[in-house]
C-alpha cells in the first residue's frame, strides 16, 4: 500500500526567458511556444497591444466623427427644411462602435475579436447610409458657391467609413 505520507510538489515560476513556463519538481511543464497550455486546459492569450491600441483609437475617432457629422447635418437640415432628424440609427451605430472599441481595448482574445467584428459590421452599415445619402443628393448647380457641395460630405463619409472598415477587418485577420 501507499504510504500515508503524501509528497507535495512545489510549483515555482521559471526565471528563464520562457514566458509562462513553470517548473514542477525540476521538470518544465511548458515549452518555448507554450504548447503545454493546451494540454493543461489553460488559455490566456492576449492580442497584440499595438494593434489593439491603434484600431480602437481609430474606431473611437470614427465614432466621434460620425456623431459630429450627424449632429451638424441634422442642424443644417432643420434650418433649411424645418424637419427633425431621427437620431436612433446613428446613436445605435455610434454606441456599437464605442462599445466594440472598448472590447478591443481589453486585449482579450475572444472579446477583442468580437469587438473587431462588430466594428467591421458597423463601419459597413455606415458605408451604406453614406452611399444612400450620396446617391440621393441633388446635383450642384454652378450658381451655388457652397463648399463642399451636396455630394461632398457623403463622399467624405464613404471614404472615412471605408478606412474604418478596412482597419478593423485587417486587424481581424492579423490576430
Amino acid at each position: 500500500m501507499a504510504s500515508a505520507k503524501t509528497t507535495r510538489r512545489m510549483t515555482t515560476r521559471c526565471s528563464c526567458s520562457y514566458s509562462g513556463s513553470f517548473l514542477r519538481g525540476g521538470r518544465r511543464l511548458l515549452g518555448r511556444s507554450g504548447e503545454g497550455r493546451e494540454r493543461m486546459g489553460v488559455r490566456s492569450r492576449a492580442l497584440d497591444q499595438s494593434i489593439c491600441l491603434s484600431v480602437a483609437q481609430e474606431e473611437l475617432a470614427f465614432a466621434v466623427a460620425v456623431a459630429a457629422e450627424t449632429f451638424l447635418s441634422a442642424r443644417k437640415k432643420k434650418e433649411l427644411t424645418g424637419e427633425d432628424t431621427n437620431f436612433f440609427q446613428p446613436a445605435v451605430i455610434v454606441g456599437v462602435i464605442a462599445v466594440s472599441s472598448g472590447l478591443v481595448y481589453t486585449r482579450n482574445d475572444l472579446l477583442g475579436r468580437v469587438g473587431l467584428l462588430f466594428n467591421s459590421i458597423a463601419a459597413f452599415a455606415v458605408i451604406g447610409s453614406y452611399s444612400k445619402r450620396f446617391l440621393e443628393a441633388p446635383e450642384s448647380s454652378n450658381e451655388e458657391n457652397e463648399f463642399p457641395g451636396p455630394k461632398g460630405t457623403p463622399a467624405f463619409g464613404i471614404f472615412m467609413s471605408l478606412m474604418a472598415f478596412l482597419a478593423s477587418t485587417q486587424a481581424l485577420t492579423r490576430v
